[in-house]
């Protein structure tokens, strides 16, 4: 089956401005919130007892953010980008860990505790 010339004119005119709003945009653009978000995350993070308890993942979601940063400012905004991205997730795994750490020896905390309390009801009273 074949268009009319206009409407294949019309067609092929709309698959390429499509593409072009679709790379040309998000490639050409800084991405500032991305980097914003990587920011705060990294700052949630830094207030939580990630530095404490997952050390590691929170320096890379630091060395990320920077390496965002630095892209961001050599305008290689795909970089900026995805490393912002990394960042994010890199900065919610640390505090992740760090709040699953804190659990942990909370709950050990708690067996301790029980445990004392287990002992000194099974001693046996002074008459």
């Amino acid at each position: 089956m074949r268009f009319p010339s206009h409407i294949q004119q019309w067609f092929s005119l709309s698959v390429v401005c499509g593409v072009l709003g679709v790379t040309g945009c998000s490639a050409g653009r800084p991405p500032e919130a991305a980097v914003a978000q990587a920011d705060l995350a990294v700052r949630q993070a830094s207030e939580s007892k990630a530095p404490t308890y997952a050390p590691t993942e929170f320096r890379v979601a630091q060395e990320k953010t920077l390496g965002a940063h630095q892209a961001m400012s050599a305008e290689d905004y795909d970089l900026a980008r995805r490393l912002a991205e990394q960042a994010v997730t890199d900065a919610q795994l640390a505090q992740a860990r760090a709040e699953a750490t804190a659990a942990e020896k909370n709950a050990e905390e708690v067996r301790r505790t029980m445990q004392a309390l287990r002992s000194e009801a099974n001693r046996p009273s002074v008459p």
